[in-house]
């Protein structure tokens, strides 16, 4: 995975309750892991809007999205 390092300005309180939400230790853990939920929750809503009135929400699509997520997670 390529890294790239960034200087930015932080809320620290907003970077403290994600890191407690998240159960991270590290600020650089909180926020890789925040990018990572934002992508999936955007995947996720492109996937519903995608299937909406085509196909009936499945148990078996829910599956399918955890294990994309675990797999982005391990990249």
């Amino acid at each position: 995975m390529p890294v790239k390092r960034k200087h930015h300005n932080l809320d620290e309180r907003l970077l403290r309750r994600a890191q407690r939400a998240l159960g991270t230790r590290t600020e650089t853990e909180t926020i890789d892991k925040a990018l990572r939920a934002v992508v999936l929750g955007d995947d996720l809503v492109a996937a519903l809007e995608s299937a909406s009135g085509r196909i009936e929400f499945r148990p078996d699509f829910v599956r399918a999205m955890r294990r994309e997520s675990l797999a982005r997670q391990r990249r």
